[in-house]
Formats: C-alpha cells, structure tokens, sequence
C-alpha cells in the first residue's frame, strides 16, 4: 500500500510564524495528496496538551481531528549539542524525533527534566559535555519505546550532521556506540539522493524526504515528501517501513533551490554592495573576498568532500519537484502565489486531479487539463514534471534559488 507522508514540521511556538491551525493544515494535506502529516514542536509543553486536546487516536499510534480523515503522527525537532574531544568548537546537529504515543511524549519530557534542559520552545536544545554524556542521553530516549525513531534532519545543511560547521567525516564521531540505531536520514531542501548515496556512512540508510514546513500553505506543506510501501496505515508499519527501506520513492527540491546549496554572500551582508557566489573555486579559507568574513560552505562543495566514487549507490526512485502553486504563479508571470488568478487556475487542476501528488504522478496531464487550463500553464506543469527547470542564481546564504522553468 501506498503511503504519502511529511513527516518534519514546525507549529507557531518554534518562532517565525503565527500559530498554525491543525484544522488548516489538513484542508492542505488533502489538496497536496499527504496522507500522514507530522504534528511539529509536539515535546513543547503547551504543544503537548495543544495536541492532546484537539487529536483523537484513529489508527494505533496514529492521530486526526474529530470528523476529519487527515492523519497526523507526533513529531518534533531537537538540536542535539555536544563537545567532541578532536574538535575545537561544539558540534551541534538537529534531529527529527517520532513518537508513537503521548506517554512517551511526557516521558521525554522527564528525561529532559533530570538532564536540566529547557523545554521552553518548540525546537529545544539538548547538551551536552562529552561524547560519552551524548551517546547515554540517545540512549536513554529511544529505550523510551522500541517504536522511537531519531532521525538526522536536514543532513547537509550548515546545521546537519555533515554540514560544513561540523566538519565530520563519520557518523560515529557523534553518534559512537549509538550509529547503529541510526536507520535512516532525511535529505534536506538543499540535497537529494544523488548528491548523498556515495557517502560511506549514508549510502546504505534510508532516505526520506520532508517540507520541514513552519506554515499551512501551499508552497509548504508536501513541497518534499516521502513515499512508503506500508502493509497497514499505523505508525508501526511507517517505523518499519523507514527501517527497512521500504521507500518507494521521494519527492525533492532540485538541491539548487535550497538556501544553502552554494557558498556565497548575499547582497545585504555588512560591508556588501552585491552578492558573491561560488560555484566552482573557492577563495582560500572561506574567506569573502568582499567583507572578509567567513563563509558557510555549500552544500554541493560539502557533499563532494565526502562522497567516495567507489561505492556503488542502491537504487532510490525520486524526482525534482516545484509546488504546483508555484509553477501556476510562474506561468501567469505573477510573484505571488496567493493572487486570485493563481488559486482559480489551482482549484479548477484540484478538480480534474484528486490531489497535487496524482497529478505529478499522472502521464495525461496534457489530455485532463486540455482546453480546461490555459496552455502555457500545462507546458510550464509538463516541464517540472520533466525535470525542464532551473535556479538562477542557485541557492546560497540563507536566500532560496530563483526558478526558472523551461526557456523562460
């Protein structure tokens, strides 16, 4: 059985957005063809009984609201924080972390309790001095239940487990005795399977993809997601389905829309006049050329250092995707997506197709949408569904790339 999940998001309480309404997001998850949905920040007190109060438990371990066939699994973020021995500044890497009840919620709450960690937002840090008092702490939550899954987020970026502030080589430097519980990593909006299935420690996990979204709209909710081949629909055979690999396919950013796929400077830095951006060769050190500060180092560039062209990767299916609100609004030669003419153009495609997802996975767009849709916005719709689209300037410095879809 097919299974559509996003499975890494954020509510209001982990800052930058105004509270976000569950009954919102499942009006969203059924237009994007999501079927299970991660709640976000669900370790957070407040979140916590949020949650409690406003889910009901439909499929074991899975939760919805009252009348309601949208189905949420209880998820949060942590940034685990620790000082390795080798090297000279705190390595701190984020986590998705997936429980299958509201008892373990509170139990993880306890353990954060005795370790004398904050729980005062809805991405929390969780430190530590020494490898050794990081590995107990892992530990320590997935005996919690056998069902807990930690998951390295976003692996590449700056903050992942191999981002370039880290500067690791192997998994085991952070994790220790604890990499074998390591089952599976999540890409991240500035990687995809390509870039990652010829590193050493990653080429042999489970790779799943989320929209790691801190908002209900369109261009959020699904714009990565993950497709598991489930026996049933309950959070154990999504657990095990991550385990074992039994990914049928995930949906990506093309990596050069991410905020961090190439090295540079914005424009609006201190001491700037205009952007620079790295593609090819890299000034020495890192060091802008311009307000002579040190740069993150892309994702790309990161990626090469440790891929080993030995390895011969296992088969991943996956395809570069755009938010269809995104490629309507581009079609229309309109920046924003909310204008009216892009959602009348979106709800009459909503009509034709059950949802966003089938209507990426359909090979009759052209005949469904015939003398019904406008026919550059199905050529622009087939183009993203080839792969026919761009990022120019790619991603770099926080700022996401521009699209650019065919000729344009």
């Amino acid at each position: 059985m097919k299974l559509a999940v996003d499975l890494h998001s954020h509510s209001g309480y982990a800052g930058g957005v105004g509270q976000i309404e569950l009954t919102a997001v499942s009006r969203t998850m059924k237009l994007k063809g999501i079927d299970v949905f991660g709640t976000g920040d669900c370790i957070f007190p407040p979140r916590t009984e949020e949650l409690k109060e406003e889910l009901i438990e439909v499929n074991e371990g899975l939760f919805a609201l009252p009348k309601d066939d949208s189905k949420f699994l209880l998820q949060t973020e942590v940034i685990f924080s620790t000082k390795l021995a080798h090297k000279r500044n705190k390595t701190i890497a984020h986590h998705i972390i997936l429980f299958p009840d509201f008892e373990s919620i509170y139990k993880m709450q306890l353990l954060m309790n005795k370790w004398g960690m904050k729980n005062t937002i809805g991405r929390p840090f969780i430190t530590s001095d020494t490898q050794k008092e990081l590995e107990d702490q892992l530990f320590e939550i997935s005996n919690i239940h056998p069902l807990m899954e930690i998951i390295p987020a976003h692996v590449m970026t700056p903050d992942g487990i191999f981002g370039s502030k880290n500067d690791l080589d192997e998994l085991s430097e952070f994790y220790g005795k604890f990499q074998p519980k390591i089952k599976a990593i999540e890409t991240g909006l500035s990687a995809d399977p390509q870039m990652l299935d010829k590193i050493p420690d990653l080429s042999n996990l489970t790779f799943i993809s989320n929209s790691d979204c801190h908002s209900a709209a369109l261009n959020r909710i699904g714009r990565e997601f993950t497709i598991l081949d489930v026996k049933q629909i309950n959070y154990k055979n999504i657990i095990y389905a991550i385990r074992l690999n039994k990914v049928i396919m995930t949906a990506e950013f093309n990596p050069a829309e991410g905020r961090y796929f190439l090295t540079g400077h914005r424009a609006d830095r201190k001491g700037h006049s205009h952007e620079m951006i790295f593609a090819d060769e890299l000034p020495q050190q890192l060091i802008c050329p311009v307000c002579n500060k040190k740069m993150n180092l892309g994702v790309q560039e990161r990626s090469i250092q440790l891929q080993d062209n030995s390895i011969i990767p296992i088969s991943r299916k996956f395809m570069h995707l755009i938010p269809l609100i995104e490629v309507i609004a581009a079609s229309q030669n309109l920046k924003s997506i909310t204008s009216k003419r892009v959602r009348e153009i979106f709800d009459i495609i909503m009509n034709i197709f059950p949802s966003e997802i089938a209507l990426w996975q359909s090979d009759s767009i052209q005949v469904m949408l015939d003398k019904r849709v406008d026919q550059k916005t199905i050529n622009q719709i087939l183009a993203v569904k080839k792969g026919d689209f761009k990022f120019q300037p790619p991603g770099f410095d926080g700022t996401y790339g521009k699209l650019v879809i065919g000729d344009r």
